[in-house]
């Protein structure tokens, strides 16, 4: 057995629809342009912040894990007056065309008396088929968890490339159809993925606007399929943050966000992954938690604009919420 605490840098992952689980032990490095990913390099990215790779082989996990840590939690937490109160000032600026589009994120506290972390990565994996599942610790940001069901960019120079754009979400359960607000959150989003990729390259299709699903919840989704031009790195940091994770305009949405939550969003909605030179597979970090001793730390949040309602939009946090929380509660 291999016991990993927070004093180590590790990363383990299984891709969405495999059932192969990779490990990888090394030392993070922070990513500069001139780097040369040679072979697969399991990469994390800190929300609108610094890369970091971690150096190290990876390979495929036969080994059982055991994940401990003794570090206790921030007292960090947004309650619904103060998520609500924000949502509000950003509905205004939206209504003054300060900006068009802002998510505005909270965090929810969750006990638990785990002694093995590592359970909680493998109840994931059992929940769910489908996602980017990890779970990874950092000198910096500590040990993280969670399953993405949106994919940042994928593919490789020669085949081309993959990526999507996902906003508006709805339980799996509801019956109700999309609103204009939905819509237009999402068109966005589109927008603006589409406006890079042909500043850099080609775009060879585009799906119509289509649903996807994703544990407990339905995203507006539209594919896009592309070619690069130029180096793909320098076209990840263009890519990224979407609007689906900042706002419209992007830089101004930003800016408000850093105004607005209380909380630093740490890898929430960073992006996670494996990337060379010329190939990726790289996912936002949503559906995500921190986790310290006995308390997990879970990230959400929604798509804000001048339709939108506060009480809806903190009830659809809680609804993104259920992803970890449902697992948490199998512990």
């Amino acid at each position: 057995m291999i016991h990993f605490t927070d004093q180590d840098s590790f990363a383990i992952f299984q891709k969405p629809d495999e059932k192969k689980i990779y490990m990888c032990i090394g030392s993070w490095e922070e990513i500069s342009d001139s780097d040369n990913f040679s072979k697969d390099t399991f990469v994390v990215n800190a929300f609108n912040d610094k890369t970091y790779k971690l150096n190290g082989s990876l390979s495929l996990l036969e080994q059982k894990i055991k994940i401990s840590s003794s570090k206790k939690a921030d007292s960090i937490s947004t309650e619904k007056e103060q998520y609500i109160k924000g949502i509000k000032e950003t509905i205004n600026s939206c209504k003054n065309e300060k900006i068009k589009k802002c998510i505005i994120s909270r965090v929810i506290l969750e006990e638990h008396q785990m002694k093995n972390y590592y359970s909680f990565f493998e109840n994931i994996i059992n929940s769910y088929k489908n996602g980017f599942k990890y779970i990874l610790n950092h000198p910096k940001f500590g040990i993280w968890t969670g399953v993405s069901p949106e994919t940042l960019i994928s593919g490789d120079k020669s085949d081309g490339f993959y990526s999507q754009a996902l906003a508006g979400s709805k339980s799996l359960k509801s019956n109700k159809k999309w609103t204009i607000k939905e819509k237009e959150e999402h068109k966005y989003v589109a927008d603006f993925i589409r406006k890079v990729i042909i500043k850099n390259g080609d775009l060879l299709k585009e799906s119509n606007n289509n649903e996807k699903i994703a544990g407990q919840i339905i995203h507006l989704n539209k594919d896009f399929y592309f070619s690069i031009k130029g180096k793909l790195y320098p076209f990840i940091k263009q890519l990224h943050p979407t609007p689906a994770i900042a706002g419209i305009p992007v830089k101004k949405s930003l800016s408000f966000i850093k105004e607005i939550e209380t909380h630093s969003r740490e890898l929430y909605c960073g992006y996670i992954g494996i990337m060379t030179n010329k190939n990726c597979e790289l996912f936002v970090n949503l559906r995500c938690a921190k986790i310290t001793k006995n308390i997990f730390q879970l990230y959400v949040g929604g798509g804000i604009t001048e339709k939108s309602n506060a009480e809806e939009e903190y009830l659809e946090t809680k609804i993104k919420s259920q992803t970890l929380l449902s697992v948490i509660k199998k512990m």
